[in-house]
């Protein structure tokens, strides 16, 4: 996203929480980059035990402190209401002295981000961007519909997942709207192309590009390909991505005596020849917002099958552009079987993937793009502001 915003028409400020991470180095340079110096006392300050704290306040003899966060958490579980922790967290986190044309709380829903960009950042606009499907993971809505009302728009990456937090926040239904993740396709084609990493070779080779995580189902990746090698196809599935759960799948892999054939690659900064050389992408997940790998994968025309998450149904027409598994072993295991058996279903399907993509090849603009952060009543005012300024003014971006 960053890099499709050009240059010459805003000054983007990107705010991290820790100026790190796989994708850092990839970052344009003429982003303005920021790190949140007050994360990590932030993040301790909203993560303890209240028990704990107070009575390690008392042990100490504080009194005033343990009587305050006593009162503090009794309001809460009363009120139902977390807001006033965040205030007396932030209390000390200065308020940022630059105004922005427009803010975005970008990686949500995530409350610490959501509260800073809403108290603490100033700008025309704000927008709280939605990556999860809300009804699939740990959500407090009543903080949500606190916080988001301070929202100017509210975007999540699917329909589906749109509607579930319509259904969550009823009355904030009006700012919600959906924003695919777009993807460059011609540039992941041409990354996908840059290096072989699989030799020549007659095994089957399966490839997911996800965290290591409950969330994404690398567990259940691996007792599908217990059952597959099982059965005598030849298949080696390759893992590419790190993650909290590496412990546990490494236990699992040597459990089931998967070692040749369940092969962790690691993070890697280009997955796409991996996608490209795999003669099935499979994407196990019990639930995702969007989705971006599936996206990456149809923009490489590959043979897809994926758990029915809700950003993989709006991807994928079942048995047309991809196959649609329930989130279990069993199904994932008979589709993927179908595709080893079937390899004219699987030109098929790369076929109308690659029909599909030459539908959608109309050169991305970002005007057009910027213009769906806008209501429809200000695009006409905002764009003639624009041309007019363009020469003499940048918009200004904080995420």
């Amino acid at each position: 996203m960053l890099h499709e915003l050009p240059e010459e028409d805003y000054d983007i400020t990107v705010l991290l929480l820790e100026k790190k991470g796989g994708l850092y180095q990839e970052l344009p340079q003429h982003v303005i980059v920021q790190e949140m110096k007050d994360f990590p006392h932030i993040g301790r300050q909203l993560s303890y035990n209240p028990k704990e704290k107070i009575k390690a306040h008392l042990s100490k003899r504080r009194y005033k402190q343990s009587l305050f966060l006593f009162v503090l958490h009794s309001y809460m579980k009363v009120t139902k209401d977390r807001r006033i922790l965040f205030k007396n967290v932030f209390k000390k986190v200065p308020i940022l002295e630059e105004k922005y044309d427009v803010a975005v709380a970008y990686a949500g829903p995530m409350d610490i981000i959501t509260y800073y960009i809403a108290n603490r950042v100033k700008a025309k606009e704000k927008y709280q961007w939605i990556h999860f499907d809300v009804k699939e993971i740990g959500f407090d809505h009543r903080f949500a519909r606190r916080m988001y009302r301070l929202f100017n728009r509210i975007f999540v990456v699917s329909n589906t997942a749109a509607n579930h937090l319509k259904e969550k926040l009823p009355t904030l239904s009006h700012k919600i709207d959906t924003q695919t993740n777009d993807i460059p396709a011609l540039t992941i084609t041409q990354l996908a192309e840059k290096e072989d990493v699989f030799p020549a070779s007659s095994i089957i080779r399966i490839v997911t590009v996800a965290r290591i995580m409950n969330e994404k189902g690398p567990d259940i990746a691996v007792k599908t390909l217990y059952e597959l090698r099982k059965l005598g196809y030849n298949i080696q599935w390759h893992w590419v991505g790190e993650g909290q759960w590496i412990s546990h799948i490494k236990e699992m892999i040597q459990e089931f005596e998967l070692e040749d054939s369940f092969i962790l690659e690691g993070s890697k900064s280009n997955p796409y020849p991996y996608i490209r050389q795999s003669d099935i992408y499979v994407q196990p997940s019990r639930h995702e917002g969007y989705c971006l790998t599936i996206a990456e994968a149809r923009a490489l025309k590959k043979p897809i099958v994926s758990t029915a998450t809700a950003g993989a149904k709006e991807q994928i027409k079942h048995g047309e552009t991809g196959l649609i598994s329930e989130i279990n072993e069993p199904e994932l295991l008979r589709n993927i079987i179908k595709l080893i058996k079937n390899p004219d279903l699987r030109t098929k399907i790369s076929e109308a993937l690659q029909e599909e993509n030459n539908k959608n090849s109309i050169p991305f603009h970002s005007k057009e793009w910027s213009a769906h952060y806008y209501s429809s009543s200000k695009k006409e005012a905002l764009f003639n502001k624009m041309e007019k300024e363009k020469q003499c003014n940048k918009g200004s971006i904080y995420s």
